[in-house]
Parts: C-alpha cells; structure tokens; sequence
C-alpha cells in the first residue's frame, strides 16, 4: 500500500506542525520541509546562545570588562530578534544576524582578551551553521566561510605581535578558554547529529517514495490487485518455470456479467464498491500460489499454477459459485455473477494468444447464457 503521509515531527517541537509532504508550519511560518530542518535547528543554535550571552554579562561585569559586558547587551538582543525572525519566515535573516554577532563578538573578545581566551573557536563553528542553510548558494557559503578565516588569521598575528588590552589571572583565562572550547564543541556535535538525522530522514522518505512509486507500478490503485504489466512480468516467470519443470499453468479471464447495468442504476461508486469485493473475494479464495490481476475494467485475469484445463475448470466453478453470494450495494442486496473463459498454456501458442483464447472462450460464455466457464480446448492436457 501507499506509504501514509505521516512524518513525526522533531522531539520538543510544539510550535511546528506538519502540513503536508512538502511543506510544514514552523512558528509562525509555512516553509519547506528543508526550510523546517534549518529553523528547527538554527532555533536550539540562538536559544543556547542567549543563555551563553546571559552567562557572559554576567562575568564580564563581574570582571568589568566594560567593552564586552556591554557588548552582550548587544548580543542578547540580536539573538532575541534572531529567533523571533526565525519563527516568522526569515531565516537567513536571521542567520546574517547570528553571523554578524559572532564575527563581531569573537573579535572583539580576542582583540581585548588575547588569543589565549578560546573566542577564536566560535569562528571556527560559524561554517557549519552555513552549509546546513539549504537555500544559499555554495560560493556565497564558501565566501562566508572564508571571512572567519581571514579574520582569525589577522587576529593570531595581532597577538603574536601585541599584547591584549585586559590582563586575566592565568587560571580565569583557562577557565573562558576550556568554557568556550566546550560550547563550541557542543555545537558543533548537535549540528553534526542534526545533520546525520537529516541526511537519514531523507533516506527514509526516499525509500517511502520509492515503496510507493513501486505500488503503483505494480497494483491496480482501486482493487489492490496486481495490474496489467505486473501480471505479464508474472505469466512470463510462469513461463520459465513451466519451461523447466514441465508443470502446466491455465490463463482465466473473468468479466462481471452485466457490470454496466450496476454503473448505470447505482453510479460509479457503485461500480467500485463491486469491482473491490470482488477483487477481495478472489483473494479470499484462490491458492496463496495463484496469481490474480484486474486486467482491464470489470476484467479480472487469474493465473492458476499446476492445474490442467480440467482441473482449472473445477476451481474456477467454486470460484464462480462463491462470487455469486450476495453483494450490498446501496443498503441492498445484489447477486453478481461472473462468466470465465480458461485456455491452457503452451509454448507454440504463447502468452497473448493463450489470453486471446481465454478471451474468445469467455465471450462464447456470455453469449451462451453468462455466469459460466467456458474452457478452450484447442490445447492438448
């Protein structure tokens, strides 16, 4: 069957819900589902950096470092007005802002502090937050990329060269650079995870895409039997089998008698309520080894393995017998019957002039009376 389009929504996402395969609301913005992966992510990204920035007021006015406490005051709200843009469709936006604070704040910590201080890691862990960004262009990423690069190469030789504007006691500068490690190191590892699980999540709607697409080349939509191109696929490994073995397999075509008059009195729906009860009852009651396919309309085409023609003939009066109970159609009961045509296979006939056959038989049962089998015995058993 067709995979359902239910896609489970990222743990803690309450303010995001799925609208559809394609697209999904994520605050107060309908996006696309990549578009999702990139909000969702850069969310968590500017919330841990406001509770960071929350932690460096405070320790920057502990330790009255003017320039950078008030610095802060700046970042806090950058990163506020980043999540709310964020959570009204302005992603990159957002990002352009994120990025600025960060290319700005290191500098400013690294120019004050020193290099020794650990800023320099949060312009190493900008990259990844870009690439992760769907709807940018790589050379605009790369560009991007490239200017913490530059900067951390400026701002190194600055520091081998000058000393920094604050001096720290020792254990406090180890202290901000494992701190700064750690955080960028953290996330660093969630955008990585994030990514692996995007890159699996994709993988898996392929696959739901593909178990699909085979469905529908495979099975008729509305009787879930196999359809005209799958059960040819199905005759000619018959054939191969029957080639080796030497077992013998009849080809039966089945067309429900008087179906027009169903479609005529009752309407269409009508017509598909029948066409899947019958379908169902076949299923129901052939071999787990017969193969059963709507061939066309009210046209049903069944394979019956290891049968002779006679054999076929008993299974298919059962068969016809058992269609023949009562079906209910608009709160009413109706008898529906069915007239088969059976031809047995060989190869000097082949597969489409055994079905030819088949076909010629049933008709000779139409207009002999209908709800009946008729067998083609041109063929030797």
């Amino acid at each position: 069957m067709p995979p359902d389009d239910h896609t489970a929504t990222e743990p803690g996402s309450s303010p995001h819900r799925k609208e559809s395969s394609q697209h999904r609301t994520f605050g107060n913005a309908r996006v696309s589902h990549e578009q999702f992966r990139l909000a969702y992510a850069a969310e968590h990204v500017y919330l841990a950096s406001l509770l960071l920035h929350a932690l460096f007021l405070v320790l920057f006015f502990w330790l009255n470092i003017r320039e950078l406490y008030l610095f802060n005051v700046f970042s806090l709200a950058a990163f506020s007005l980043a999540l709310y843009l964020n959570r009204n469709g302005r992603h990159n936006l957002a990002l352009w802002l994120a990025y600025l604070e960060v290319m700005l704040h290191a500098s400013l910590a690294i120019w004050l502090l020193g290099w020794n201080s650990g800023f320099y890691y949060y312009m190493m862990a900008i990259g990844p937050m870009l690439f992760i960004n769907p709807g940018r262009p790589l050379l605009e990423k790369l560009l991007l990329s490239a200017v913490p690069v530059i900067l951390l190469i400026m701002l190194y030789s600055q520091s081998l060269r000058g000393s920094p504007l604050y001096y720290l006691n020792l254990d406090i500068i180890h202290l901000l650079h494992l701190g700064n490690l750690v955080a960028t190191v953290a996330l660093v590892a969630y955008l990585a995870h994030y990514y692996s699980k995007g890159v699996n999540d994709s993988a898996r709607q392929l696959q739901k895409l593909t178990e699909a697409y085979e469905q529908l080349a495979t099975y008729d939509s509305l009787t879930r039997l196999l359809n005209r191109h799958a059960m040819t696929q199905a005759i000619e490994d018959e054939v191969s089998r029957f080639r080796r073995d030497d077992k013998p397999f009849v080809l039966a075509l089945g067309d429900i008698d008087d179906f027009k008059q169903i479609n005529d009195r009752f309407g269409h729906h009508a017509g598909d309520v029948l066409l899947k009860e019958i379908a169902s009852r076949m299923q129901q009651r052939l071999r787990r080894h017969d193969v059963i396919s709507r061939w066309g309309g009210e046209e049903f085409l069944i394979l019956l393995a290891d049968v002779s023609l006679t054999e076929a003939e008993s299974v298919l009066n059962e068969l016809r017998k058992y269609l023949a109970e009562p079906v209910r159609i608009k709160n009413l009961d109706h008898r529906v019957t069915i007239t088969f045509g059976a031809a047995q296979y060989s190869d000097e006939r082949g597969i489409d002039q055994t079905i030819q056959a088949a076909d010629r038989a049933m008709y000779r049962g139409k207009t002999a009376g209908k709800n009946r089998v008729i067998l083609d015995r041109c063929e030797p058993e």
